[in-house]
């Protein structure tokens, strides 16, 4: 599964908004902390047991470092060379993240990760979500400038069917890796830097250096401006370490270059408003602004002792219990059997005075120790003082509600497993739609799919074994299907289980919870008969992506992935029709709008309110009018239609036996006033809300005279609107 820069980005902004929040609650803590860093020196903001364990440390630290053993190189520029050797050491198992390396294509780098065992590598969870996103992804190490040019590097390929375990809360990912590159070369030739799970290896005010591979371009060393901030008992470090797109996924270094954390995000700067300002000081534009000109104030990075806390409850077995205990085995503090004196009070030293605390120390392979230091004075005087520039006022605006900081939603990549619309759903047949006559030339059909998965790539497999080519496609996603009309690229039915009972409800996040509007392609489908973005969404301002399959009533189930697969679900292209925005709408935005409704968004509430209140289950058919009703319009890339009527047959047993009688509901929803009166390029008021749905009923004869489909005659039986 290939990965792109893009969905990475996306991915990470995902997590913008949780870091932001925490980054907010923490703002008085910080400040006090920091302005006693200002007075005091680095530590002057931490607890005592934190100042005790590190000071056990670096006492064992010291007891090491008496052989008198190299000196580290001060302080450095942000650089694509390595400022030291100890810096070049600590870099080998640090890699750039691509798409597996094939003939005749360009490597793309969307992320950085490094290894923390012989066989395993560590990034984050946005990064890899599922299993299926490592899949044909490869770890590019020493990819970095020289003299003469940037040099490739080496290529080993990730292992996901081997080893994968992910964490959202912390966003880590563990995925294995192979052991000879792609050219033959041993993995073991890179090392690891092992995750230990002590505490006390850093303190506020100190530095923090970064390894990266931002943009997905060489590796690079953030080494400046560079303060530890604060330390959250939630898992996190906030910190000032300068990162760039890519770094997602990067190690995050004490100034000994021991591992602290793993980098996953950034925090932006935010107005009283809680929007997103740049660096000038303008508002950020999530739609069109890079994300390199936002104003960051700090970067959030997973605490190393919380990674392995999580690791240590994980009950596996087989090969993934080997490569877990392979890699646990190193997690144990080798300055542990050295901590002494951790009673030792510690007064942190004022700015300026000199720094004893610039040790180096890496682990590079399982049993080699490189240790770099001054020369020691004795174990009681490593203390810290190193200089510190004054820390600006904490900010304390609220974390912002802006679309681009949601989370992104989670797709289902496994196509072929999705079970679609079930007809047994309320306990008696309920068969979806069907077409004859002359529109059922329109329809994306069985042999359409076929001849699509024979000649394009990437085209999800479908069991359609026991279907002839000229039967239409019906496309099974989570909790509902449709059948595809291929000239006017869009469903021309759509049929789904919606179930509003508590029981199948309890997952409590609202829309924003599950990620904000990332419409998809159906690769099942061929783009050119989907109608997307850049075909008239975009330039007909007023047009909204309306789901045809309600978000809401999908996504229902087990809360966790179950609810996330279903919900994403609704975002293809496939279950999109253009809809004015005040026809869309429930609710518009603006003063102007007020006391005023879009029918169809209403009606959608008033409905789920009814289904939950009848007993909570109903079948719902759906789709936009497709004929001459259409209006045609060329928006820049080609003439296409949009619908101006839409239908709806909502579907509920009469009461909870087991086999119910139905009853069945039509209703035909009209957007032409709506756009004939206000465009598509102004966004002005909607309908009155006066007007009520007594308008909207249709028989379920005309709704199939109008829509060209056909329905069962035990459907059309239980019409409740049939005439006299």
């Amino acid at each position: 599964m290939s990965k792109t820069p893009d969905a990475v980005a996306s991915a990470r902004r995902s997590n913008m908004a949780k870091a932001l929040e925490r980054w907010n609650q923490q703002a008085n803590t910080r400040t006090a902390s920091l302005s006693r860093i200002r007075e005091l020196g680095p530590g002057a903001g931490d607890s005592p047991q934190q100042l005790a364990k590190w000071v056990a440390r670096e006492n064992a630290r010291a007891l090491l470092t008496r052989a008198g053993l190299e000196r580290r190189i001060g302080t450095w520029d942000p650089t694509f060379y390595a400022p030291s050797e100890a810096a070049r050491q600590a870099a080998r198992p640090v890699a750039r993240l691509v798409n597996a390396p094939r003939p005749g294509t360009v490597v793309e780098g969307f992320a950085t990760g490094f290894l923390v065992s012989p066989s395993l590598l560590l990034t984050n969870q946005h990064v890899f979500p599922r299993y299926v996103d490592a899949v044909d992804c490869a770890a590019n190490f020493l990819y970095e400038r020289q003299e003469r040019g940037i040099n490739e590097g080496t290529y080993f390929n990730l292992q996901p069917d081997q080893f994968y375990f992910a964490d959202e809360a912390l966003d880590f990912c563990l995925v294995a890796i192979s052991a000879q590159g792609t050219r033959g070369e041993a993995l073991s030739d890179y090392g690891c830097i092992r995750l230990i799970e002590a505490t006390g290896k850093t303190l506020r005010g100190r530095p923090m250096n970064i390894i990266q591979h931002p943009d997905g371009g060489p590796r690079q060393y953030a080494t400046t401006h560079n303060r530890l901030l604060d330390i959250l008992d939630q898992g996190f470090l906030h910190y000032e370490t300068d990162t760039a797109e890519g770094a997602s996924g990067s190690p995050v270094f004490s100034d000994n270059w021991e591992l602290i954390a793993l980098h996953h995000c950034g925090i932006p700067r935010t107005d009283a408003a809680g929007n997103i300002l740049k660096t000038d000081h303008s508002l950020w534009n999530p739609e069109g602004d890079e994300e390199s000109t936002v104003d960051w104030v700090a970067n959030e990075g997973t605490r190393v002792s919380s990674i392995v806390g999580a690791l240590k409850a994980l009950q596996l077995s087989g090969r993934p219990a080997e490569l877990l205990a392979q890699l646990m085995e190193q997690t144990a503090d080798p300055l542990a059997a050295l901590s002494v004196n951790e009673a030792v009070a510690v007064t942190p030293l004022r700015p300026g005075l000199p720094d004893r605390s610039q040790n180096i120390f890496h682990i590079s392979g399982p049993t080699t120790i490189n240790i770099l230091s001054h020369a020691a004075d004795s174990p009681a005087s490593i203390t810290s003082s190193l200089s510190v520039a004054p820390a600006e006022p904490a900010s304390t605006d609220s974390a912002p509600a802006v679309a681009a900081l949601e989370k992104t939603l989670t797709f289902d990549l496994d196509y072929e497993a999705r079970p679609g619309y079930d007809p047994d759903f309320l306990g008696v047949p309920v068969p979806p739609p069907f077409v004859e006559g002359a529109q059922l030339a329109q329809l994306y059909r069985v042999g359409d799919y076929r001849e699509h998965a024979a000649s394009a790539r990437n085209v999800p497999a479908m069991r359609l074994s026991h279907l002839d080519d000229d039967a239409p496609l019906e496309l099974p996603y989570h909790r509902y299907s449709l059948v595809m009309n291929k000239k006017y690229r869009m469903p021309m039915w759509a049929a789904s289980n919606a179930d509003y009972r508590p029981e199948v409800r309890g997952d409590a996040r609202g829309r924003r919870g599950f990620g904000g509007e990332s419409w998809r392609l159906d690769r099942r489908v061929p783009s050119r008969l989907q109608l997307t973005n850049s075909d008239i969404y975009a330039p007909a301002g007023n047009f909204d992506r309306g789901h045809i399959v309600r978000r809401e009533d999908s996504c229902w189930g087990q809360p966790g992935i179950d609810t996330e697969y279903a919900n994403a679900d609704t975002y293809h292209w496939t279950n999109c029709t253009p809809q004015h925005e005040l026809f869309n709408q429930e609710t518009p935005d603006g003063a102007e709008y007020r006391n005023r409704k879009g029918i169809w968004g209403y009606f959608e509430g008033e409905l789920a309110e009814q289904i939950e209140a009848g007993g909570g289950q109903a079948v719902i058919f759906a789709g936009p009018v497709l004929g001459d009703s259409c209006v045609e319009q060329d928006f820049g890339k080609g003439p296409v239609h949009y619908p101006t009527r839409f239908w709806k047959i909502v579907i509920v047993p009469k009461d909870e036996s087991r086999t119910p009688e139905l009853l069945a509901y039509g209703f035909l929803f009209d957007q032409s006033e709506v756009i004939k009166e206000f465009g598509l390029d102004v966004q002005e008021a909607a309908l009155d809300l006066a007007k009520a749905f007594q308008k909207q009923r249709a028989t379920l004869a005309d709704i199939c005279q109008m829509a060209g489909i056909s329905l069962a005659p035990s459907i059309m039986a239980a019409d409740q609107h049939k005439s006299g």
